[in-house]
Parts: C-alpha cells; sequence; structure tokens
C-alpha cells in the first residue's frame, strides 16, 4: 500500500487585521509511490486557530490505517502526529507579507481551479470580501497575505483548497524568525472522564468490530475495521482541543484500547437486516448468499440471520450496510466481567 511519509512540519504566523494570530501550516512530505522520492514542502492551509486545528486532526485521521507515516515509512501514531504540530504552534516563525494574483484556469497548480471559483465567489460575498469576489468575477485580483487574510482563509481552508497553490515550495520560511507571542500554547486541560463507546469483535480470526452506537444498538460502521473506527474518531474531536487542550492523547489511546480489549461476540447472536426490498441489488444478493448458508427468518422487510459459522459469510455480513443491520445479542454479567479483566 501506498503512503504519504511526513517529514518536516513549520507553522508560520503574523497578527491579522482583527489582532489575532493568523497562521500558515507548512508539510514536507513525499509519496511513497513516486520514484525518485523528493522531499517537498507544501503550504495547506491559511487561517486562524480553528482551521489549522481542524486540518491537523483531519490529517492525523490517516495515521492508524498507515496511509500517514513517519520519516523513512515508520509508522506513528496519531496523536504523535498531533503532538508535533502543537510544538511549532506554540513557536511559530514570523510570516512576512506577500502579494499574490488570484485567478481561475484548468492548469493543475492555477491559483484557483476553474470547477471551483462558483463556490468561491459565493463564500467570499458571504464572509464580506466584496473586492476579491468582483476581481475574481472579472477575471484576477491581487490579495495581501497580511491585508486580505480573511478572504485567502476562505478560499485556502485546507480541506477544498491548499495554500500551495499560491505560496510556492521556495517561498517556505524556513529559517524564519520565531514568534511565541503568536504562539498557540494552552494549559493542558484536566479530563476526569472520557466518553467512549463499547466495541465487540466480530471474531477471534476475524479483525472486525461492532460498535453501540448512540440508541443502544450495535452495528458494524465502516465495515468494522478498527484503523477506520480509530481514524474517524480523530477527525471528529478537532473542537475537543479548543475547549480541551490536550485532551486529545487521553481521548485517542482510551478509544484505541476500547477496540483492541474488545471481547468476542457471542456465538448465539443475531443479525438482522431492516428494509430489504430497500436495499440496493448487490447488498441483496449478498444477504442472499448468507441466509443460503444461515439459519434465518423472513419477516416483511426483515431478515433475521443467526451468526454464520463460515469465516467468510460472517466477514461478508460485516459489510452490510450499517444503517440497516444490527446485531443483536444478549449480554450476560460473566461475558461483561471478562470483557472487564481483558480490558
Amino acid at each position: 500500500m501506498s503512503y504519504t511519509a511526513s517529514t518536516g512540519k513549520l507553522v508560520g504566523a503574523f497578527k491579522g487585521t482583527n489582532g489575532e494570530p493568523v497562521y500558515v501550516m507548512f508539510e514536507q512530505t513525499y509519496e511513497s509511490n513516486l520514484y525518485p522520492r523528493t522531499l517537498n514542502w507544501n503550504a495547506q492551509v491559511i487561517g486562524g486557530l480553528e482551521a489549522v486545528i481542524k486540518r491537523i486532526f483531519l490529517s492525523a485521521s490517516s495515521c492508524e490505517g498507515g496511509g500517514l507515516v513517519g520519516a523513512s515509512g515508520r509508522p506513528i501514531t496519531a496523536e504523535g502526529y498531533i503532538a508535533g504540530w502543537m510544538k511549532e504552534l506554540a513557536n511559530p516563525v514570523q510570516m512576512d507579507d506577500a502579494v499574490f494574483e488570484l485567478a481561475a484556469s484548468s492548469r493543475w497548480n492555477s491559483p484557483i481551479p476553474e470547477s471551483d471559483v462558483g463556490r468561491i465567489i459565493g463564500l467570499l460575498k458571504a464572509k464580506g470580501s466584496d473586492r476579491i469576489a468582483a476581481g475574481l468575477e472579472s477575471g484576477s485580483v491581487m490579495a495581501s497575505l497580511h491585508a486580505d487574510h480573511d478572504a485567502l482563509s476562505v478560499i485556502y481552508d485546507g480541506l477544498h483548497i491548499g495554500a500551495w497553490r499560491i505560496i510556492k515550495s521556495y517561498e517556505v520560511p524556513l529559517h524564519g524568525i520565531r514568534n511565541p507571542e503568536l504562539g498557540y500554547k494552552p494549559a493542558k486541560a484536566k479530563v476526569h472522564s472520557l466518553d467512549t463507546p463499547r466495541f465487540i469483535k466480530v471474531r477471534e480470526d476475524i479483525s472486525k468490530h461492532l460498535m453501540q452506537i448512540e440508541d443502544g444498538s450495535w452495528r458494524c460502521v465502516s465495515g468494522g475495521y478498527g484503523y477506520i473506527y480509530v481514524g474517524n474518531f480523530v477527525n471528529s474531536i478537532w473542537r475537543d482541543e479548543l475547549t480541551q487542550p490536550g485532551s486529545y492523547r487521553n481521548r485517542i489511546k482510551a478509544y484505541r484500547e476500547a477496540i483492541n480489549n474488545a471481547c468476542v461476540l457471542p456465538t448465539n447472536a443475531q443479525i438482522i437486516v431492516e428494509n430489504v426490498p430497500e436495499l440496493k441489488d448487490w447488498v441483496q444478493r449478498d444477504i442472499d448468499g448468507i441466509i443460503a448458508e444461515a439459519g434465518h427468518t423472513i419477516t416483511g422487510g426483515v431478515v433475521q440471520i443467526n451468526i454464520p459459522t463460515d469465516r467468510s459469510l460472517l466477514y461478508r455480513a460485516t459489510d452490510l450496510p450499517s444503517e440497516h443491520t444490527k446485531w443483536v445479542f444478549a449480554e450476560s454479567a460473566p461475558t461483561e466481567q471478562l470483557c472487564l479483566l481483558a480490558g
């Protein structure tokens, strides 16, 4: 599997027009499937603290599955990756002003993709950046990093469009002066309780898990893969970092441990698939293949299936749409105790 290797981090900063720090995120990476492997610095996002934190946690969500690794391809954890960025945020490099020509075209590296200009103009108008919006409507417009950072943060949010389109790799302020006064270094919050969902392993020799969702039912979400569960969780907790600084480390570890220490699904469990006639043809064919080998009952549009003993059939069952499929089993006291001991 190919991966992206993160080999360097840098945060630039300057004081915005409202007196608050504005940040520019830079990351040095290489792609494992490109040869020769060349290290490249890329500007990712221009914006305030919230935009940068959101981007950091989005990138960190790729660590668990191995899509994002460290130098030389070494595995890294999401919490370790986030910690590296927090160190940079605490002591950013002073970012000088720069002027960019903004225009849309079909070139791969154009300042604004032609296909996205309509969306961007709408966002700029909603933000009150009328001069930049009008300039793009007429063809092109000049923008200052310092004076027009509000407009630039709308465009280069790091989610839809990266700031590398206007800040080139040779313009990264690698030797800039550090300015901790513009940094983000909050006191770590004390978190006394962690809301971690419950998980249960589908089978000892299948690395897939069910998750108990808010309504109390057990579902095999996103195929049941542990790394997807963790990745989605990491991506979802960026707001918590703003209200409870530093809590990400314990939250992520607790979530991962809940998956790794999960007990195994009882063999007398059942799978209930609802609203079967509404499902796509390929899903119905999968259900037909499973019930051809497993005990089941059909009542109206609901199929109730005994857990297949065949490994491949059980694996297929974990891929049924989670919004239509719940897993039912009796949670006996002995089983609960074993789960607690395993944790």
